[in-house]
């Protein structure tokens, strides 16, 4: 296939490039960059107005599928995962059953690769079932192509399992993900403050993630292992993932884009839409968060996309299920981001491709002469509508739900096939 896709902004911050201009995909890869008039191609796209930037890269998802058909199927959430501009994911292990054998992960893989749209980079679970008492086999996964591990949100409670799952993947060399949140502390349904004082709700200190960062910090830098914490919080939390990269500690880190757009008080009048875990916190937590990704401290946004049924989410608000689904306003919040001035496009293209590719593939994505392509195309002026006609996702915890937006996915490219086209 050729595509000659002409007049688009491209940015790749991995390759300090920023630029209007044209760029030609040939048998699968990055032909050439430049001014392409006269050059032509099967498929010939003005793209002025538009972004072109590497794909995305996704270090935290939630496929659903197995027996959580009802939420989403991994044919759907992939689907909508290319909608937003991914063309590889990490999948949570918290599946059911649950990603701690090679046999479900080969299923898994089996999917993904059957539906077509993105390519999957496997997240196995850290010990047997999640539950905290047993390693898995890490080693045999890793064989398996799982590129790291993780306990997802269940806290390991025994420092001597901890231990012992930090030196077993230190000497394999295998990376550890981590959400960090104390088990006891985070036994709550919202961020602990003024929100949670007044509606009644059972708040979530700050503590519970700083406690849990610097619990595991102490055990990377004893064993040396290779760590990467999912979904940061508050800006006690990017404290200390700064310092502790200050002190040369080989970790990353990354952050939900809901946290980066939403704070606690969307939970006004109990908006089960926003009831999330990690929960969202206060307004100076989203700004230290955003600081973070600024000056590099937080290296990645992911989507921590997590779609449900409809009943999940119609109970009292503690009763209802944790998550949002966030493939298809993910997007729109990044150029509600921008228009607000809180970040660019170019500090979230590096977020969500090379930074991201760098963690779970050890290698960025580029636009570069040679390169596979594998780019996503935004039109960030484009107005639609979130409703169950244009949404992608099973998931009806959309938070933007039935309101109109801007800017949209007009294109994604996997391996130089398309993967989605609008």
């Amino acid at each position: 296939m050729s595509i000659i896709i002409r007049g688009a902004r491209l940015i790749d911050p991995s390759k300090q490039l920023d630029q209007v201009t044209d760029l030609h995909i040939k048998d699968s890869h990055i032909q050439a960059i430049g001014n392409l008039t006269g050059v032509r191609a099967a498929s010939d796209i003005d793209a002025k107005g538009m972004i072109l930037s590497p794909s995305f890269v996704d270090l935290h998802t939630c496929l659903r599928d197995l027996n959580q058909i009802q939420k989403g199927t991994i044919a759907s959430e992939t689907q909508a995962a290319a909608s937003a501009g991914f063309t590889h994911l990490c999948p949570s292990p918290d599946t059911q059953p649950c990603s701690d054998a090679g046999s479900v992960i080969s299923m898994i893989k089996n999917k993904v690769a059957a539906a077509g749209f993105c390519d999957l980079l496997p997240v196995a679970a850290l010990t047997k079932d999640l539950k905290g008492t047993q390693l898995s086999n890490m080693e045999s996964l890793s064989r398996a192509g799982c590129i790291g591990f993780s306990n997802a949100s269940y806290d390991i409670s025994d420092n001597t399992v901890l231990l012992r799952c930090y030196e077993y993947a230190a000497t394999f060399g295998l990376k550890v993900f981590v959400q960090a949140q104390d088990q006891q502390l985070g036994d709550g349904h919202m961020h602990a403050g003024p929100t949670a004082t007044r509606m009644g709700l059972d708040g979530i200190p700050v503590v519970a993630e700083t406690l849990s960062i610097s619990r595991h910090l102490q055990f990377m830098q004893h064993t040396g292992v290779s760590g990467h914490f999912n979904q940061l919080t508050s800006a006690a939390g990017v404290a200390l993932i700064r310092q502790a990269k200050a002190q040369g500690m080989n970790i990353t880190a990354d952050v939900g884009i809901a946290h980066l757009c939403f704070t606690d008080t969307a939970i006004e009048g109990y908006r089960s839409q926003y009831h999330v875990q990690p929960p969202l916190r206060a307004e100076s937590d989203r700004k230290a968060l955003l600081a973070g990704i600024k000056d590099g401290t937080l290296d990645a946004i992911c989507s921590a996309h997590q779609p449900h049924e409809s009943a999940a989410k119609c109970a009292p608000f503690a009763a209802t299920a944790t998550g949002m689904a966030i493939y298809d306003m993910l997007v729109p919040l990044i150029q509600g981001l921008v228009a607000a001035e809180d970040l660019t496009w170019a500090l979230a293209i590096q977020a969500l491709s090379s930074n991201s590719a760098t963690i779970a593939l050890g290698k960025t994505t580029s636009l570069a002469i040679g390169e596979e392509a594998n780019l996503t195309l935004i039109d960030p002026s484009h107005p639609w509508t979130l409703n169950s006609s244009s949404q992608l996702s099973r998931g009806t915890n959309q938070a933007l739900a039935n309101q109109q937006l801007k800017a949209r996915v007009k294109l994604t490219i996997k391996g130089g096939l398309t993967s989605y086209i609008m």
